[in-house]
C-alpha cells in the first residue's frame, strides 16, 4: 500500500438529513442550489457501487458550502462502531451554454461495495499493535485500494534513527563481545542514516484493513 493511501484524509458539527433536504440545526431548509449540490453528491457517491438503502442507512450529510470559489459537500459515513468523514469537491465545465457539475467523491472513494462486517475498534487496535509496536494517533479512512474503496484503521510512529557513529559503536561492541547486540528495544524500529543527527525520523506507518484484519507496514519520510 502507498503512503499516499494513509495519508488521503477524508467534522463539521451541523447535521443535515435527506428526504426533505433540511438541515437540523436550526431546522432551516437548504437553498435551491444547495440542494442540488447535495443531490448531484449522492448521486456520485451511488454511481461508485452501492445501493439507496444502504445510503440512506450509512451515509449521514454534515455540511454543504455553496460558494463561487467553494462549493462541497461533506459527509460522514458510518459503519458499526467507525466513523469516516467524507468530503466531495465540486467543480464543472461546460458544454455549449450547459455548465455540468464534476464531483471528486467518485475518485476519492473508488468502487465500492457494500461493508456490513467490520473489526471492532479494540481488535483493530491490538492487531496494529503486534503489526508495528507502540503508535500515535490511529484514525479511520475510507477510500481506494487499488481501484477498490476499502475500510482501514492508520496509524504512525516516528523510527529511532541511528546515527554511522552509533553504528561504528555498535559494531565494535560485537567484535569485542562475539554476539550480536539487539539494534532496538522491543517494539522500536531502528533505520540506520548517513546522514547527521537532528533531522526528522522517518515515520513507520500502519493500515489494519477493517473487513480482513490483515495489517500492511510502510515508511514514510516528512520533508522539512
Amino acid at each position: 500500500m502507498q503512503c499516499a493511501l494513509f495519508l488521503s484524509l477524508f467534522v463539521f458539527a451541523c447535521a443535515l438529513v435527506f428526504g426533505g433536504a433540511h438541515a437540523t440545526s436550526g431546522q432551516q431548509k437548504l437553498s435551491r442550489s444547495e440542494e442540488a449540490l447535495v443531490q448531484g453528491s449522492k448521486t456520485a457517491i451511488l454511481s461508485t457501487g452501492i445501493s439507496e438503502e444502504y445510503f440512506q442507512t450509512h451515509f449521514k450529510l454534515l455540511k454543504v458550502v455553496d460558494q463561487p470559489a467553494d462549493r462541497r459537500v461533506t459527509w460522514q459515513f458510518s459503519i458499526n462502531e467507525h466513523n469516516v468523514v467524507i468530503n466531495d469537491s465540486i467543480g464543472y465545465y461546460t458544454e455549449g451554454t450547459k455548465r455540468i457539475d464534476t464531483h471528486s467523491v467518485a475518485k476519492a472513494l473508488g468502487q465500492t461495495t457494500e461493508i456490513q462486517r467490520t473489526l471492532s475498534r479494540t481488535r483493530a487496535l491490538k492487531i496494529l499493535q503486534s503489526c508495528i509496536g507502540n503508535f500515535d494517533n490511529p484514525t479511520v479512512h475510507y477510500g481506494p485500494v487499488n481501484g477498490q474503496a476499502q475500510l482501514v484503521m492508520v496509524a504512525y510512529k516516528r523510527a529511532r534513527v541511528e546515527s554511522k557513529s552509533e553504528r561504528e559503536e555498535e559494531r565494535e561492541r560485537e567484535r569485542e563481545n562475539r554476539e550480536k547486540q539487539k539494534a532496538t528495544a522491543a517494539g522500536t524500529d531502528l533505520i540506520e542514516s548517513e546522514e547527521d543527527e537532528g533531522k526528522s525520523p522517518p515515520l513507520i506507518l500502519g493500515a489494519v484493513n477493517l473487513q480482513t484484519g490483515k495489517c500492511t507496514k510502510g515508511a514514510a519520510v516528512i520533508a522539512p
